[in-house]
């Protein structure tokens, strides 16, 4: 409360000194105008923190199960479709994304080839190692 007490005196102190200093003329309008906003905003600040959700609550608010499960379907469709682009298989893919509290992080990748090929679930799995992805299963459905 200290704290505010000295930024609110000084922002008007601040306007006073630049009510004397500024020239008479177009702009000394235009420059009272602002300082008067600048003291009004200050002022009005802790009225802000009445609307402000707290950290606490708006963790709560806040499902990460959804999150990660719609994440989880547009991060395998995007590799589906990276994977049918680059290698030319129709595969099915299923990223499992993950919170850990902090952050999203991917726990396991799982790609289906649909078709049989020679050796294209190595490529792929070699393609996703590359890609940093761990927990990788590739396996081929004839």
């Amino acid at each position: 409360m200290t704290a505010y007490l000295i930024t609110a005196c000084g922002a008007v102190f601040l306007s006073v000194i630049v009510s004397f200093v500024i020239p008479q003329g177009k702009l000394n309008g235009t420059i009272t105008f602002v300082m008067r906003m600048i003291c009004i905003a200050i002022l009005v600040l802790p009225l802000t923190k009445l609307f402000v959700v707290g950290g606490q609550e708006q963790e709560e608010l806040v499902d990460y199960g959804y999150v990660c499960d719609v994440y989880s379907r547009t991060q395998s469709d995007a590799l589906a479709r990276e994977l049918e682009e680059r290698f030319g298989a129709e595969t099915e893919c299923d990223v499992v994304i993950s919170y850990d509290g902090s952050d999203f992080f991917v726990e396991s990748v799982t790609v289906g080839i649909t078709g049989n090929y020679d050796s294209l679930s190595h490529e792929i799995y070699e393609y996703l190692r590359e890609a940093d992805y761990i927990n990788i299963t590739v396996y081929e459905s004839g």
